[in-house]
This record gives structure tokens, sequence and C-alpha cells, in this order.
């Protein structure tokens, strides 16, 4: 054997489970954030000369 132990049905569920509930995580954010953007994103406060 090389030193691992088998892992039980629990863990290799419970494994593909966390790491689909990521997937979808991260696809969710990935959408939001080529939505804004798309859209033009969050709008950085101008500056004019006169502040300066």
């Amino acid at each position: 054997m090389n030193g691992r132990s088998r892992r039980s049905l629990f863990q290799r569920l419970e494994r593909r489970l966390v790491g689909l509930v990521m997937a979808i995580m991260a696809y969710g954010l990935e959408k939001s954030i080529l939505r804004s953007i798309r859209s033009g994103g969050a709008k950085s406060p101008s500056r004019n000369a006169s502040e300066l």
C-alpha cells in the first residue's frame, strides 16, 4: 500500500458535494463580474482639476 487509507463513502460524497457547491459559487461570481464589466462596472469618483 502507499500509506493512504481508503476513504469512507461519506467522506468521498462530502468532498464531491463541497466541490460542486464551490463550482456553482465560482460560476455565479464570474457571471456577476462579467455582467458588471459589460454594464460599465463600478464608477470611480471623477476628479476635476479644481479639486487637486
